[in-house]
């Protein structure tokens, strides 16, 4: 029997937006969790599955032909204390969505469903906090 295994793919998405970033000399940090001291400029990446979709899966719970692929529905934080959280929630969103088809990191992603968008305010800092929630749709690896 083959069992299907699915890449961890919140520390691709961190790894690839590090060096897609850096490469536009952007300074923010894409981690998974805040550290301590918070940067000042940051993209937090959570893998939120829970988060509703308003599709075929989610009302009759079920995934379709493709059984060695995952969806895992992404949350990206975006924030900078200095206020230009829009500028880089733009470039996070532009670089995730660029992404398809291709590899991020060992992960191949065929595609990437942008879920929408919404800004709010960091409660720590109050400063503008810009969320992106993408659905990337990936490959699993079948171990024989």
């Amino acid at each position: 029997m083959e069992r299907i295994v699915f890449s961890d793919i919140e520390m691709a998405l961190v790894e690839y937006l590090t060096a897609e970033l850096s490469g536009i000399s952007d300074t923010a940090q894409v981690v998974t969790r805040v550290p301590d001291p918070r940067p000042a400029r940051m993209v937090r990446v959570i893998r939120n599955d829970r988060k509703a979709r308003l599709d075929v899966e989610d009302r009759e719970g079920r995934r379709g032909a493709h059984l060695a692929l995952d969806r895992p529905r992404l949350v990206l934080e975006c924030t900078d204390d200095a206020g230009f959280a829009h500028e880089l929630a733009a470039n996070v969103r532009a670089l995730v969505t660029a992404a398809a088809p291709g590899y991020i990191g060992e992960v191949w992603c065929d595609d990437v469903d942008d879920a929408g968008g919404e800004n709010d305010m960091d409660p720590e800092t109050d400063a503008p906090r810009y969320t992106i929630v993408v659905d990337l749709i990936v490959r699993g690896k079948i171990l024989a």
